[in-house]
């Protein structure tokens, strides 16, 4: 054989390798298991604990459904799940949780307050002194354990509240 043959049969042999490869990464890629087929019906919050309400998922549908179901299994209280059982954050229902998540805050002295013309909202310091990295850790926590933050993020989806415009740092 000469060097010229030698090199096309390595070519060859490269190229049926390489395909061999590629064939096997799609066949591979094709057997995992795709991110939604695996949620039960009925999943708990992740804490092992059945959910506050001790109700079952409601039955989610739309284009929006999966975002839902994702909402859903981050909420940590009762009224988060009773906001979000009809798959809609209304006007009044985020007031609701906003209460919540400004309770939450005033604890650590914090507020959330609305900002001039009403577009937004801006936490300040209504007592007590505090860091910003504390502040916004508080800050943080508090929206995420209130389902403030969850709850927004989904009013914002269903055509955008006003107030959701918020400058909170460290979410």
């Amino acid at each position: 054989m000469n060097a010229d043959m030698r090199r096309r049969a390595v070519a060859i042999v490269s190229a049926a390798l390489l395909v061999i490869v590629a064939v096997g990464a799609i066949i591979w890629a094709m057997l995992l298991p795709e991110p939604w087929r695996d949620v039960p019906y009925n999943a708990t919050n992740g804490t092992g604990a059945q959910s506050p309400s001790g109700s079952e998922h409601p039955e989610f549908t739309g284009p929006d459904k999966y975002d839902l179901l994702n909402a859903w299994n981050n909420l940590h209280t009762g009224l988060g799940r009773e906001v979000l059982e009809d798959g809609v954050v209304a006007d009044d229902e985020l007031a609701e949780v906003r209460t919540a998540y400004n309770e939450c805050l005033s604890v650590y002295g914090l507020q959330a307050q609305p900002v001039d013309g009403g577009e937004g909202e801006v936490i300040v310091t209504v007592r007590g002194s505090i860091g910003s990295q504390e502040k916004n850790e508080i800050i943080r926590q508090c929206g995420v354990e209130s389902d403030y933050v969850t709850l927004r993020d989904v009013a914002s989806k269903d055509g955008g509240h006003p107030s959701l415009s918020v400058e909170m740092p460290g979410l």
